[in-house]
């Protein structure tokens, strides 16, 4: 019996968010807002899994198959995808800071939180692309979720990525450490896996005005690779603000969103833009050291969570 531990971030998009859905590249990096989980393997024959800030613990005995339509369904599902190497009972406990349904891909650190510690508990082996595949299906087949590669891909390496998501995924690290972001949260309401559906569909339909859309931000993803990599953080902002143009060409901006991206860029930013799929959530601004108190205060002014985040490894 032993006691083993993982640490997950959450993730910021920096250009490419909804680029994964036609399985082109994306810009991320991983912060430091961390999901945890703590599991101790034991001889009861159960597992047992409890949430702690949801005050929730769903049990059942191993060998059985998990119903996977409640709240822990994504540590369940990697749990049943994984049985087979499960060779004791365990109790696993989460904690996590990553704020909810806020764009961080806090349901995905979750996933790839459970696979990460059920790896070491029961060396399993798995790399870290098996990893993130891994999350992966279990998100996108088990649970139906309408996603691309994008998250699983950019928490479990960790760092600045330039992730090609296509069926064979490529994940080139970006030698920066640093970058000068503020997140806000909008506090408006979404529903994350309706907008994906809507997209999908969208893009089904080779609907030309989001299809023209999402291959106009492949390509500032490219040129914000060359950005970051040159360190010009002026470029990068305004990579930023050219895809937030596109985003309200896609529909999946908000009045809300816009006016939180208008107040970061009038305060100094040198970009903003929202993140995730849309319709909500979070937007991130790119700070030039001068003007940081000013925005994080423009952005505060709204009554609105703000947060300076440090990029983090693996």
């Amino acid at each position: 019996m032993g006691v083993f531990k993982t640490r997950t971030p959450g993730r910021i998009c920096l250009l490419g968010d909804n680029t994964d859905l036609i399985e082109k590249p994306t810009l991320a990096a991983a912060i430091s807002a961390y999901l945890t989980m703590e599991l101790e393997t034991n001889d009861s024959g159960s597992i047992r899994i409890t949430a702690a800030d949801l005050d929730r613990t769903e049990e059942y005995r191993l060998g059985e198959s998990p119903t996977l339509d409640t709240p822990l369904r994504y540590p369940k599902a990697v749990c049943r995808r994984l049985e087979t190497h499960i060779t004791s009972g365990f109790s696993a406990t989460i904690k996590s800071d990553i704020p909810i349904s806020a764009g961080l891909s806090s349901s995905t650190a979750l996933c790839i939180a459970t696979v990460q510690v059920l790896n070491s508990a029961f060396d399993i082996g798995l790399s870290k692309a098996e990893i993130a595949e891994l999350a992966y299906v279990v998100e996108s087949e088990d649970l139906g979720v309408e996603c691309g590669r994008l998250d699983q891909y950019s928490i479990t390496y960790g760092g600045v990525t330039y992730i090609d998501t296509g069926p064979k995924p490529t994940v080139t690290p970006l030698s920066v450490t640093k970058l000068p972001i503020a997140v806000a949260d909008t506090q408006e309401s979404h529903n994350t896996q309706e907008l994906q559906i809507w997209l999908r569909k969208r893009i089904r339909d080779n609907e030309p005005l989001l299809v023209g859309s999402l291959n106009r931000v492949v390509n500032l993803v490219d040129a914000g690779r060359r950005a970051v990599e040159a360190g010009d953080l002026h470029t990068l902002g305004d990579l930023m603000n050219r895809q937030q143009e596109e985003e309200k060409l896609m529909g999946t901006s908000t009045q809300r969103l816009e006016e939180f991206c208008r107040a970061a860029r009038s305060a100094g930013a040198y970009g903003a833009k929202q993140m995730g799929a849309g319709g909500g959530g979070c937007m991130i601004a790119l700070c030039p050291p001068e003007s940081d108190g000013e925005i994080v205060s423009a952005l505060k002014s709204f009554g609105a969570p703000v947060w300076k985040f440090d990029i983090v490894g693996s």
